[in-house]
């Protein structure tokens, strides 16, 4: 049986190409193939003959028009031909060998120099401190900022020194306060005195009791101390304490701490007159009577509490 194509035209009368008979030559069924609706076209067949592909010319007319343009900017920075000297460069700048030496040595002998300077200005010298004209050399400014600031210190201590040590009764011996008075040579004095004078704080009221009873008497205080103290230094020492002046010669009066004006350390005088009726009043010889450092002042003090009279027995 044959496949008929109704969409063609052609009839049995040109049977497909493709159409073979089975059987070993016996003559076969045709069956005939109709045409489905919609069936997309039958490709050719290998084999089949087909029209040759051939290219289309091309039209000018098609194609986008190309516009040349040409490069007008012109470089503001024109190429600068350095002409070559011919020579081959080491790649390191060195000086000339002499030269170079002469450099060497130089810096050689300032690293000498700076380590020489800094060795003696750090090292300690005899005395166990630095150089001080090389350490201000190497550290001016340091050595002038701790030098302001230790004076301005040492201003104040002194101050406050000075002003402890020279409250009335006060003394601790024969001591140097900078900012405090001391004593001149003692020329009407034998030598063999002078020790026992200079025992005491030069300028308090203790150094005068004593280097003014010496003078009236020979004697001098044996003891040290402030002068609130001396009525009980007094007796250990064989002298004589009493409530009233010794009647016969000199004596020495003390005041307690807050007597008759005295201060927190007491006060001692030399008793001068007005022993024959002392409560009255006696008439005393001071030093540092309201701030008179090493200056003579007579007051007049009374027996009563607080006060007693000593002197050398005999």
């Amino acid at each position: 049986m044959l496949f008929r194509d109704r969409s063609r035209t052609a009839d049995a009368e040109h049977p497909h190409p493709s159409t073979q008979r089975m059987g070993g030559g016996a003559p076969g069924m045709l069956i005939d193939q109709d045409a489905f609706p919609d069936a997309a076209p039958i490709m050719p067949a290998p084999g089949d003959a087909q029209s040759p592909l051939v290219p289309l010319p091309l039209d000018a007319t098609m194609m986008p028009t190309t516009v040349q343009t040409q490069n007008t900017t012109k470089s503001l920075r024109e190429p600068v031909f350095i002409p070559s000297t011919g020579k081959k460069s080491t790649g390191t700048l060195r000086p000339p060998q002499g030269r170079r030496t002469v450099v060497h040595v130089g810096v050689a002998l300032v690293l000498i120099v700076i380590l020489f300077g800094t060795l003696l200005a750090v090292l300690p010298t005899g005395n166990g401190e630095a150089s001080g004209k090389l350490a201000q050399l190497f550290n001016p400014s340091t050595n002038s900022t701790t030098s302001r600031k230790n004076d301005t210190a040492l201003i104040a201590a002194e101050a406050a020194t000075a002003t402890a040590v020279t409250q009335d009764g006060y003394d601790a011996g024969n001591q140097v306060y900078a900012g405090v008075q001391t004593a001149a040579p003692a020329n009407n004095i034998p030598a063999e005195d002078q020790g026992s004078l200079s025992r005491f704080f030069y300028g308090q009221c203790t150094y005068w009791a004593n280097m003014r009873y010496h003078q009236l008497t020979g004697h001098w205080v044996p003891w040290l101390g402030n002068a609130g103290d001396w009525a009980y230094q007094a007796p250990a020492y064989g002298w004589k304490t009493s409530p009233v002046p010794n009647p016969n010669g000199p004596s020495i009066i003390v005041l307690g701490p807050y007597t008759q004006g005295a201060g927190s350390y007491g006060h001692v005088a030399v008793v001068e007159t007005g022993v024959s009726n002392p409560y009255n009043g006696v008439s005393t010889s001071n030093w540092n009577w309201n701030g008179g450092w090493a200056t003579t002042s007579w007051v007049t003090f009374y027996p009563g509490p607080g006060v007693t009279f000593v002197w050398f027995p005999g």
